[in-house]
């Protein structure tokens, strides 16, 4: 009996498993510019009610946090943030994920992307994130993770009254890895 094509079919099956993961699409420079930025746009003043934008203004920036658990370092993704100030509410994309190890160094793009949903009152933000992300190979972790995120924050002034947004992110991703996502924080500018 000839083993050798089972031999290669187990082989090729191992590899399969072993898969490499995505590689990041995000580079260490970005992360210190998107942590300087979000610095930056942190300490803006809160834009007063009688000043805030009408209609719907879409806030592009970034947001993530640190990562505990499964996954120790840090989780970092662009954002897009459509708030309607009429209607009182939040929609929009977190996406572009990208999972950092202990050092802010970028590890693996992870799959998928986290939909926004939420309110807006006075300029006051209260939204949550949600969504399925994977990773693959053999960092510290892979498969998939039912993820939910909550945004708390502000509409805040930059060069024009109520041109920006701000505020602390928390929550947590479950499934084939768990990890706790804590002292994080999102920002975006309006066009």
């Amino acid at each position: 009996m000839n083993l050798n094509p089972l031999i290669l079919i187990l082989t090729v099956g191992s590899l399969a498993a072993c898969a490499s993961p995505t590689p990041p699409s995000i580079s260490s420079q970005d992360v210190e510019s998107r942590f300087a930025e979000f610095e930056r746009v942190n300490m803006l003043p809160r834009t007063s009610i009688d000043n805030l934008p009408t209609g719907t203004a879409s806030f592009v920036g970034s947001a993530g946090g640190r990562a505990s658990g499964d996954a120790d370092g840090a989780v970092i993704g662009d954002m897009v943030m459509n708030v309607n100030f009429d209607g009182n509410t939040i929609d929009g994309l977190i996406n572009n994920l990208n999972l950092l190890d202990e050092n802010d160094v970028p590890e693996q793009l992870l799959g998928g992307d986290l939909t926004l949903s939420g309110s807006e009152a006075d300029g006051v933000l209260r939204a949550i994130a949600s969504g399925q992300l994977t990773a693959v190979g053999e960092e510290r972790i892979r498969g998939s993770a039912n993820v939910t995120l909550n945004l708390n924050g502000n509409v805040v002034t930059d060069t024009t009254e109520g041109d920006s947004v701000t505020g602390t992110v928390s929550g947590r991703a479950g499934g084939n890895f768990d990890i706790t996502i804590s002292d994080g924080n999102f920002y975006g500018k309006s066009n």
